[in-house]
């Protein structure tokens, strides 16, 4: 990119070299996300940058005092630096991006149940689900039911997620598809299915006769691994709850936050944490975050204290 013919103040606007390039929009993503300093070379692989373009922006951030390095050479990492005044401002903007994809996946989850009757499944394709999609591209979500109704559901969906592109300013465009179409094209849907995000119904890859036995013994993987990092993050909140009983009341507030945004399943799954954080004590909600039983993994799916582990992280780098 072409240097600006006319240089604005470095004080009054910090954010034209902190948010100057890609690069660096990138590696701050990563470390806002993330709930600890982290290597170089793993922030190369969340940020999909070669190392030198890290290496070179980090000296670049380094310079504007946006991020600040962790241990000696060669085993440095990095993190955002506690101490600047525009790294919660940060912070909250990559969270605000962040909220903007989850509320979109999260709105059609819940439109989709509601198409009348309902579709044999329902996920997004192309570039988003690739993530390649350019600003401004649509969103392409693929309704797939019997002859008869498709096309009726493929409209009420439409109908139903109006306001959801108001309000995030996307364009969705809906698709209806049968069976009969996905087996006619079936050879030229295997790498679009492998990265399609379901949404309702059956899974692109479980539609395929070929790929059904495959689908449903990696299903029981993927949440055989979900669920061990699900309970690996209850006992660090756990632990945390041991030192500070005071996260209660941030939970209760994440809670309230949310209940505006959530589902009706959701609400549901809320409603029974609010129950618990106000009747249970300290010592018992430990072992409710830490339970390997179907309840406990079924809870930690709503986690109400997401971001306190990142925070506690935070804080000991602070002190």
């Amino acid at each position: 990119m072409r240097p600006t013919a006319q240089r604005q103040s470095g004080i009054r606007m910090p954010l034209n070299g902190i948010l100057g390039t890609e690069a660096n929009v990138r590696i701050l993503r990563a470390l806002a996300e993330a709930a600890g300093p982290i290597s170089a070379a793993e922030l190369a692989r969340q940020a999909q940058l070669q190392r030198s373009s890290v290496h070179r922006a980090l000296r670049t951030l380094a310079g504007l005092g946006i991020i600040s390095f962790v241990g000696a050479a060669p085993h440095l990492h990095v993190s955002l630096a506690d101490r600047s005044p525009l790294t919660e401002p940060i912070r909250v903007l990559f969270g605000a991006e962040r909220s903007r994809y989850a509320d979109l996946l999260a709105g059609l989850k819940r439109a989709s149940p509601r198409i009348d009757p309902p579709p044999t499944a329902v996920w997004v394709e192309g570039g988003v689900a690739r993530g390649i999609d350019q600003p401004g591209d649509a969103v392409i979500v693929v309704v797939l039911g019997n002859p008869r109704d498709v096309d009726h559901g493929a409209e009420a969906l439409r109908e139903a997620i109006q306001s959801l592109e108001r309000t995030l300013d996307v364009t969705i465009e809906v698709r209806s598809r049968t069976l009969a179409d996905l087996e006619a094209k079936s050879d030229d849907l295997d790498d679009e299915f492998q990265h399609a995000i379901p949404i309702f119904g059956i899974p692109p890859l479980g539609l395929l006769k070929r790929y059904r036995g495959d689908w449903e013994k990696r299903n029981i993987r993927v949440h055989e691994d979900h669920d061990a990092r699900s309970l690996a993050l209850g006992k660090q909140i756990a632990d945390r709850l041991a030192r500070d009983p005071s996260i209660i009341t941030k939970a209760r507030a994440h809670i309230q936050d949310r209940w505006s945004k959530a589902s009706g399943g959701e609400r549901k799954e809320l409603n029974e944490w609010r129950r618990i954080l106000d009747t249970a004590t300290p010592a018992r909600l430990q072992k409710i975050l830490s339970d390997p039983g179907e309840r406990g993994t079924r809870l930690r799916q709503t986690l109400p204290f997401l971001g306190i582990v990142s925070t506690d992280a935070a804080n000991r780098r602070n002190s």
